[in-house]
């Protein structure tokens, strides 16, 4: 069992230090988005793929997975180490960048997508969450959310800006690659530098007390008490 400590008896400097990693965090995680839709003329032309091909590629292929996984990956991030699933997830999502440079077919483009899906929607629970425990405040955590979430449109700056001109001087699949290695660093930088906020407590008991009959809580509520 988890519970939380105190946040804010950290220094300052390590807690927006935190709030810096996942933000960079996310907006890397979102420069794959802007980077596919830059691309999509140069990939259809070389992997010589339909229009249909395309949609299934940036739609379906990717929005399901990363729609139905983030459920599960926000149970992981509610019991486990948000530090080590963040990691995980950015370096899947680096991962798959960088190996796109093998791709030579749309099934490959397909699985590609799916697990840059996987590793985007890993990344969404538990830094979320890391941003808020770290900002306990109501006033803070606002402040933090909305320099956390202004990695969305810096991540299509980024992506137009760098994305386009690496494609223009080394074509899409190392511009894939080049924009994929960051997402090692920053897979290392979160596990090594970013702490759990979360301690591990004693078990609670298997025995405990016996609840009330259904009877008796129903009785009560009808009555009003």
């Amino acid at each position: 069992m988890l519970s939380p400590t105190r946040p804010r008896t950290l220094s300052s400097a390590y807690r927006f230090y935190v709030l810096a990693v996942m933000t960079a965090v996310y907006t890397l995680n979102q420069v794959d988005r802007t980077l596919v839709m830059l691309l999509l003329q140069p990939i259809k032309e070389d992997l010589k793929l339909s229009d249909t091909q395309l949609g299934f590629v940036t739609g379906i292929a990717f929005g399901v997975f990363f729609a139905v996984l983030a459920v599960p990956f926000g149970r992981w991030a509610d019991r486990g180490n948000r530090a080590t699933i963040t990691s995980l997830a950015i370096g899947l999502w680096g991962l798959t960048l960088t190996g796109s440079v093998f791709v030579t077919n749309f099934l490959q483009l397909v699985l590609a997508r799916v697990a840059a899906a996987v590793g985007e929607s890993g990344c969404r629970p538990p830094t979320y969450s890391l941003v808020a425990e770290y900002f306990p405040d109501r006033v803070e955590c606002t402040r933090a959310m909305t320099l956390f979430v202004s990695g969305g449109p810096l991540s299509g700056l980024l992506g137009l800006l760098v994305g386009g001109w690496l494609n223009a001087h080394y074509g899409w699949r190392l511009t894939f690659f080049l924009m994929g290695i960051p997402g090692f660093v920053l897979a290392i930088l979160v596990v090594a530098t970013i702490r759990e906020p979360r301690q591990k407590v004693t078990p609670v008991p298997a025995e405990r007390p016996a609840l009330p009959p259904l009877r008796v809580v129903t009785t009560g509520v009808t009555l009003g008490f």
